[in-house]
C-alpha cells in the first residue's frame, strides 16, 4: 500500500472545474458577510468597551464563524455539480453500543458491507457538518470541518473517527428512507482539518488542498482558502479600526516634558510627522492570535433502486491510497 502525500501540483484532474469567474466573488462575499455579521468595528468596539469577558466572548466566536462559513462554502461548490448532493441540515445519526463496539474490535474489511438500522435509537449520537453523496458513483462521504486540531489530542482525533464510522453504518438506511431512495454502496469518514496540521491522509484527515479529491473538482480547496483568507482579512481589518478608535490619540506631554524626553529637542519626531503615534505596523494581532486567546475548542433524482444492496464503510482515503486497497 502506497503512503505517498499528493501535493497540489501533483492533484489528479476532473472533468468538472470550479468556475472562478462566476463563484469566487460569490465566496468572497460570504466570507464579507460572515465578518459584517458580528465582527463590524462599532461591534468590537462596544465589546471592548464592556470589558474583558465581553472582548473574550468576541473573540471566542470568531473560529466558529470561520468553521460556519467553511461548511458553507463547501456546500456552495458541492451544488455546482450535477453529481453531487450536499445534506447540511438536521442529520443526526444514532450512535449505539452494539456500532462502536463493532468499530472498536473489527478492521474496517469485516464491517464494510454491514448495515444498521437508522430508526434505531440511542442515548448517543454524531451529527456531521455536511453528507456528500456521489450519485453515480453511488457514494457517501460523512464529512466533519474543523478550523483546527491543534487542541486535539491523539486520543480526541480516534474517539471522533470511532463516532463518525459507527454513525456510518446507519447512512445508507437514512438515505434510503428519508432521501428519495437513495442508494450508496460505500460510505467512507472524512475530517477536513483546514489549518492542514495533524492531516493523515491513509485515515481519513484531510487539509483543505485535497477538498478536489473530496468534491472530484479542480480548484476547489484554492477557491475555499481564498474564501477563508478573505474572512481573516476582514476581521483583522475591523480589528485595527476598534483598537484605533478606542485607544485615541495619544495625549501629548507638555512642552517642558518634551524638552526633557526628547534630550533638549523641543518636538518629538513623532510630531514631526504630524501623526498620532500608531501605525499599521504596531497592530499585529491576526485572527490565529485573537482566537488564541481561549481554547478552540438536496436534490437528487426520484428513482426507486429497490431494496438498499451491500455497502462498505470506512475511512475516507486519498485517490492513489484508496486504489491500491
Amino acid at each position: 500500500m502506497s503512503h505517498e502525500h499528493l501535493s497540489a501540483e501533483r492533484a489528479r484532474h476532473y472533468t468538472i472545474a470550479v468556475d472562478l469567474q462566476a463563484l469566487q466573488p460569490r465566496l468572497l462575499a460570504l466570507a464579507e458577510q460572515a465578518a459584517t455579521a458580528a465582527f463590524t468595528a462599532p461591534q468590537m468596539m462596544i465589546a471592548f468597551a464592556k470589558g474583558l469577558e465581553e472582548a473574550a466572548s468576541l473573540m471566542r466566536a470568531v473560529p466558529i464563524q470561520e468553521g460556519n462559513l467553511l461548511e458553507a462554502g463547501i456546500a456552495l461548490l458541492a451544488s455546482t455539480s450535477p453529481d453531487l448532493l450536499a445534506l447540511t441540515e438536521n442529520i443526526r445519526l444514532p450512535v449505539t453500543p452494539a456500532a462502536l463496539q463493532l468499530v472498536a474490535m473489527n478492521d474496517e474489511k469485516h464491517f464494510r458491507r454491514l448495515t444498521l438500522d437508522a430508526d434505531t435509537g440511542g442515548r448517543k449520537g454524531y451529527t456531521p457538518d455536511m453528507v456528500l453523496v456521489h450519485q453515480s458513483k453511488r457514494l457517501a462521504y460523512v464529512v466533519d470541518v474543523k478550523r483546527t486540531l491543534a487542541s486535539y489530542e491523539s486520543t480526541r482525533i480516534a474517539d471522533l473517527k470511532g463516532r463518525m464510522l459507527a454513525s456510518a453504518l446507519v447512512v445508507p438506511d437514512l438515505l434510503y428512507k428519508e432521501h428519495r431512495r437513495i442508494v450508496v454502496d460505500e460510505v467512507r469518514a472524512v475530517i477536513l482539518n483546514a489549518d492542514g496540521q495533524k492531516t493523515d491522509l491513509e485515515h481519513g484527515v484531510w487539509p483543505l488542498s485535497h477538498l478536489d479529491h473530496l468534491l472530484e473538482m479542480d480548484g476547489a480547496g484554492q477557491v475555499i482558502e481564498r474564501m477563508r483568507a478573505q474572512f481573516a482579512a476582514a476581521v483583522e481589518r475591523n480589528w485595527k479600526v476598534a483598537v484605533r478608535q478606542v485607544a485615541g490619540p495619544e495625549p501629548r506631554p507638555a512642552s517642558g516634558a518634551r524638552d526633557v524626553l526628547n534630550g533638549g529637542s523641543a518636538v518629538s519626531s513623532s510630531n514631526r510627522n504630524g501623526d498620532d503615534g500608531q501605525s499599521d505596523g504596531e497592530v499585529r494581532t491576526t485572527v490565529d492570535a485573537m482566537a488564541a486567546l481561549t481554547p478552540a475548542n438536496g436534490l437528487s433524482p426520484r428513482h426507486d433502486y429497490g431494496s438498499p444492496p451491500p455497502f462498505r464503510v470506512g475511512l475516507a482515503r486519498a485517490p492513489e491510497l484508496a486504489a491500491a486497497v
